[in-house]
Order: structure tokens, then sequence, then C-alpha cells
């Protein structure tokens, strides 16, 4: 059987550092952090920060990723928000890590599925919402939609306003063809309508979840 061809240079993201991570500004006071096979991002206010996501592969480098950037910044480096993009432990498995003084936000299905599950990883949303939140920390400001199902029936869309940066996990995968099984979705059509309200956002910058490659828009449109 012949080889596989290499794999594009585009489609490779950032080189790690010694500790496996990489850290980066995506626009203003947000960054983006990946192993290379998960993300996360994360805003630096003026009052705390704001992460959504914390994928266990990533784990305690979350942690030193954000003292990397708050340093920087000169901004407080505790974490006082964090926004869960759906239930599954492959993407919130971490979440432990910032113990009970943190506000934790999720759709209303999340916690019913979280508190379901009864994993000390994955401690359930302290504050939930059904079509739509505004989250204000500081200066900054992040929509939260639920658009209905698509890769889970609770995944949601995180927006964050001045940044024209879209997180959206599991739909949308910048430079690769989709995981098999696209991701083991669960509502099909809806992980297919979900490409086209990604694309009615009008984003510069997409957080897909998966991988060390940020998107632009053209990876939207090649996808969708």
């Amino acid at each position: 059987m012949p080889d596989y061809g290499p794999v594009p240079a585009a489609s490779v993201g950032p080189a790690l550092n010694a500790d496996g991570y990489f850290v980066g500004r995506v626009e203003g006071n947000l960054s983006s952090v990946t192993d290379g096979y998960y993300q996360a991002m994360f805003l630096a206010t003026r009052e705390g920060v704001v992460l959504v996501d914390a994928p266990p592969t990533i784990g305690r480098n979350l942690l030193r990723a954000i003292d990397d950037v708050t340093r920087v910044t000169g901004t407080p480096g505790q974490v006082t928000h964090l926004i869960y993009s759906h239930s599954h432990a492959d993407h919130i498995g971490a979440a432990s890590l910032w113990g009970k003084n943190v506000e934790r936000i999720g759709h209303t299905e999340t916690r019913r599925l979280l508190r379901r599950a009864g994993d000390p990883n994955r401690p359930a949303p302290t504050t939930t919402f059904d079509d739509r939140m505004v989250l204000h920390v500081g200066e900054e400001r992040l929509e939260l939609a639920h658009h209905g199902p698509n890769h889970a029936p609770d995944n949601i869309f995180v927006y964050a306003l001045r940044q024209k940066t879209l997180m959206l996990v599991d739909v949308i995968y910048p430079g690769w063809a989709p995981f098999k099984n696209l991701a083991v979705s669960q509502d099909i059509p809806g992980w297919i309508r979900a490409h086209y309200i990604a694309m009615s956002y009008p984003w510069r910058t997409l957080v897909g979840g998966h991988l060390g490659h940020l998107g632009r828009r053209a990876d939207g449109e090649t996808q969708q």
C-alpha cells in the first residue's frame, strides 16, 4: 500500500513549547491555547479571566498559559468565569481545576447531562441559559447562543463581539476534513445547519475546539 502524503503545511498549527502547549493572542486580550489536538480560549479582563472550555489533554497547561498572558497584560490571572461549550468530557474534563469559586456557565441541557453523569471532573454549571445569554466581564462582552442540537444537544456558539471571534466546537475543522463519523455528532441535520448559522456571524477568527490551527472565513466557506 502506498504511503500517505504529508500533511500540508497550511494545516499544521504552531509549534508547541517545552511544556507541550502554545498560547497565542487572537485579537486584543483574547487568547487561544492548544496542545496540537484540542483548543480552549480565554479573555483577560480587568476583573479576571473568562475561560471557554478546559480540555483534559491541555490540563494544567491552561493555568500556565493564563499566567503567561496575564503576567504580560498586568491583568488579574484568576479565572472568574468558565464557559462550557457542551458537556463532553474531552472538552471540559479539566473543569474541576478551578474549584468552587468560579462561575460555571452552560446551556440548561448541559447542566442536566452533567448532573446525570456525576463526574467530579465536570462540575455542573452554576449559571444556565436556554436560548441566548450576554456575559459582561470588565470591559468585555461574550454572546452565548444555542441554535438547536448539532454536534451535541447542548453545543453552543460563543461569540467575542469586539474581537470578531467565534468559538464553535466540533463543527468546522480549519485546514482538515471532519473527523471520522463527524466526531460522533448526534444530530447530523443540525450539524450541517450549524455551518450556515456559523457563517451568519461576522467573525474573522474561528476557534473550532480541535487541532492547533485557528480558522478564517475561507475555512468555513470550504467546509460549508
